[in-house]
Parts: C-alpha cells; sequence; structure tokens
C-alpha cells in the first residue's frame, strides 16, 4: 500500500517543463475506465482511472453506493480515494463531475467488513459494585450513552430487588470507572449532540428524570417536568428511555402506558406528540436519513400486536399517532431473522441508537446478539450467536453475548455495549 501511495504521489511532482496534470476541459466529456483494487475494506485505498477528470478535488465527488467517499487527489487521469464506511457489501462506484455529470464504473468494488468485539470494563462480578481501575471494577451495567466528546455514561442496576442503583462513566483513556451518583434509579441515558447534557429517565414521578451537565462537571441534578394542565396523567412515572431529537432540541421519551411526549429542556414543560400502544420500550433513536422519524424498540408486553417489534412514528406530522407503523414482521412472541424489516424478528429488543450514517443498532437482548439495521432497512446480525448466551471476545465466528441491554456509539462510529448478563461494557470495531 505504501508503494501504490508512493506512485500516486511520484507522477504529480513537476519536472522541468513537463506538467504531470492534465488540465481539466469542462467544454469535453469525461469518460470512466477502471480503477483497482477491485474489493477492500473501511478507508481502503483505490485508484480509479478515468479521462478528462477535474484536477480540483472541490470538482468532485465519488459515491459507493451513495455513500460519499474521501478524495486525496486527482491528476486528470487518476483519482486517489479511500473507501468510505460500510457502504454495502457490493458497491457501484459512481463519480459526479462538476455538480453535473453522473458517470458509474461498469464494474462493482466488493467491499469487506470486519467486526470485533473486545471487553473494557467489569471482571464479571456484578453482585457487588466497585469502581476503579476498569479490568477489575465491578458492576451491573444495564443502559449506555456516549456524549459528543466520547465520554461514556451507564446507567447500573443490580438484579437483586435491593442492590445497588448507580450512575458511572468510564474514562477509557485513564482506565477508570468514576461513579458520579449513588442510589439513584436511571433508566436509558441520551446525549444532546450539541450541549453534551446527559439526561436519565426516571421512575419516581410522572415528569421526574436526571441531568448530567458537562459544565458543573456531570453533578446530577433532578428535574420534574412539567405535565399539561386538563390532560390525563399517567398513572406511574414508568418511563425507560430517552432522546435529543437534533432537529428541534427537545427530550423525548415514552410511558409505560403509552404515551410519547417531548420536554422542553429550558422551561420543562410537556408537550403530548402521540399515543402508542402499552408496554415497556428501552429504546429510542432518531436517525440522519429520516428526519423527524423516532424509531422504538417494544418489549415483549407491547400491546396490541407490537410485541418484541422495531416500530415508527413521524414526530413532525400533524397527527403522529395516525403515522405510528409497526416495521418488523407481525410475530408476537418473537425470534430471529435477518433481512427486510418487515421481515425481521427481534426478541426484546432493548436499546436502540444511530450512527452519523444512518445505521441503527439493536441491543436484542434475548436473541443475545446484537443487530443493526442499515440506512435501506435491512436488519443483520453484527455479532453474537442468536439463542446461544455467553462471554467471548472476538470476530464473527467467535463473539458471544448474554443478554446485551445497551447500546451507545462514539462520534467515530465505534458501537459501545452493556452486556447485563456478563456483567461488562464491550467495544465493538467496525473496519
Amino acid at each position: 500500500m505504501i508503494a501504490f501511495a508512493g506512485i500516486f504521489y511520484s507522477c504529480n511532482e513537476k519536472n522541468g517543463s513537463e506538467d504531470p496534470y492534465f488540465a481539466y476541459d469542462p467544454s469535453k466529456p469525461t469518460t470512466l475506465l477502471s480503477f483497482y483494487p477491485d474489493s477492500g475494506v473501511y478507508q481502503e485505498k483505490v485508484m480509479l482511472l478515468g479521462e478528462n477528470l477535474p484536477t480540483n478535488v472541490e470538482d468532485i465527488k465519488v459515491y459507493f453506493n451513495h455513500r460519499p467517499a474521501a478524495i486525496i487527489g486527482s491528476t486528470g487521469k487518476r483519482m486517489y480515494i479511500q473507501a468510505p464506511r460500510l457502504p454495502g457489501d457490493t458497491c457501484v462506484i459512481s463519480v459526479v463531475v462538476a455538480g453535473r455529470d453522473s458517470l458509474i464504473y461498469p464494474d462493482p468494488f466488493y467491499y469487506f467488513a470486519s467486526v470485533t468485539v473486545t471487553t473494557i470494563a467489569g471482571n464479571g462480578n456484578g453482585t457487588d459494585y466497585r469502581d476503579g481501575d476498569l479490568s477489575n471494577c465491578q458492576f451491573a451495567p444495564r443502559y449506555i450513552c456516549v456524549d459528543k466528546d466520547d465520554n461514556i455514561f451507564v446507567s447500573t442496576r443490580n438484579r437483586d430487588p435491593d442492590g445497588y442503583t448507580n450512575i458511572c462513566r468510564i474514562d477509557e483513556k485513564n482506565n477508570e470507572l468514576v461513579t458520579i451518583a449513588r442510589d439513584v434509579v436511571a433508566n436509558i441515558p441520551a446525549a444532546n449532540p450539541e450541549t453534551g447534557t446527559v439526561t436519565l429517565a426516571t421512575e419516581t414521578t410522572v415528569g421526574s428524570y436526571y441531568s448530567l451537565d458537562p459544565r458543573e462537571l456531570w453533578a446530577p441534578r433532578i428535574r420534574e417536568a412539567r405535565w399539561p394542565e386538563g390532560v390525563p396523567r399517567p398513572d406511574n412515572g414508568w418511563k425507560h428511555c430517552m432522546v435529543v431529537n437534533p432537529d428541534d432540541g427537545y427530550i423525548y421519551t415514552r410511558y409505560y402506558y403509552g404515551q410519547v411526549v417531548k420536554i422542553n429542556p429550558q422551561t420543562f414543560d410537556i408537550d403530548i406528540v402521540a399515543t402508542t400502544p402499552q408496554g415497556d420500550s428501552y429504546g429510542m433513536t432518531f436517525n440522519p436519513m429520516y428526519p423527524g422519524i423516532l424509531f422504538i424498540s417494544m418489549w415483549s408486553n407491547g400491546g396490541e400486536g407490537y410485541a418484541n417489534s422495531i416500530f415508527s412514528l413521524d414526530v413532525n406530522d400533524p397527527n403522529p399517532t395516525g403515522t405510528l407503523k409497526r416495521l418488523t414482521a407481525p410475530i408476537a412472541s418473537g425470534g430471529h431473522r435477518d433481512g427486510a424489516i418487515d421481515a425481521a424478528q427481534f426478541r426484546n429488543p432493548s436499546q436502540i441508537f444511530c450512527d452519523a450514517d444512518g445505521n441503527m443498532y439493536v441491543a436484542d437482548c434475548d436473541n443475545h446478539c446484537i443487530r443493526r439495521i442499515t440506512p435501506e432497512l435491512m436488519v443483520e446480525t453484527v455479532l453474537g450467536m442468536p439463542g446461544t448466551a455467553g462471554w467471548k471476545d472476538g470476530g464473527r465466528e467467535d463473539a458471544l453475548f448474554r443478554y446485551p441491554r445497551g447500546i451507545g456509539i462514539a462520534q467515530d462510529g465505534t458501537v459501545y455495549v452493556a452486556d447485563n448478563g456478563n456483567n461488562r461494557v464491550r467495544k465493538l470495531s467496525i473496519n
């Protein structure tokens, strides 16, 4: 690969009056010839050959299945690029010239994704709680999120009804588990992508939730959102997940009884968004490829045909409740099946979160695996052996999970898993 790059850059050196660049003539057509290599992984260096290619990289865009690729340089006859992240197995390479002409190479590029998991925190003992060194810390991580600065927040809950319920932060750089709050019942955390503030739903009262502000070193503060007057209140404060809508900045949550609401983080006022079937949901996310669409995972007690499902609603529609749609197969008992989302099956899908490219990752709890929903709404098993619980790091052939419940995603696309049954936090490296 070093030799490949060296050949490209040596051709850019000017020698006397000889110009190694071939000037782009906008009055003439651009022709695509071939590229090499014909396969590779994320950030694979690929040489595209053609005639009359712009030498100014700002005048060129290259896509692998509509996923933009990074362009390193162009001589007019050769372009040096890098394959983007997760464009799909078989890629059509298209080139847009000067915002006008869209051209396609006749042969496909074959993309290979490599996924491995490693354990980063926890020694497997979830009975007792102990912070400090990551390899020796003891906790029962249930849910997780990652803020804009890649700080990892975990809500813990011991299986013993009288056990501990803490909020903690994983500091990978300093190899330390830091306790933020002890003896607080907090559910799925959500990080605001702009401010970095982390919120966690509680079940104490109808409007209660915790707020962790980075400007205050994440000191926990209890907030009480105001339910609108004249609107029937839920019988209990049972709400498990929160997510921030990047479009309006509001915090969205859902109650066991079905109400989906949004909370103004400045005034703490609640607005009712939609009414959904009763049941527990342990995951909500927005997807940049589908603005305004709220994706929700439903546990096995979901009513009216929504058990073990992923469903959606459009929060921007004048009647969001009318847009309610079960996306996955109508199998109430759950199961495991990959493929198009309308045929896919989950079993107690838990936390769900979307990366910057529109891939939604799901902790498929009772299938003991991690699933991915692509921007094209295809479902695939990323790691884990469906139906087989265990603890093992490694790649597709080896990795095992035990009742994973939490999913968090860092800025670079790294996926973190709260592997609740193994009392560990694990890290997925996707290449």
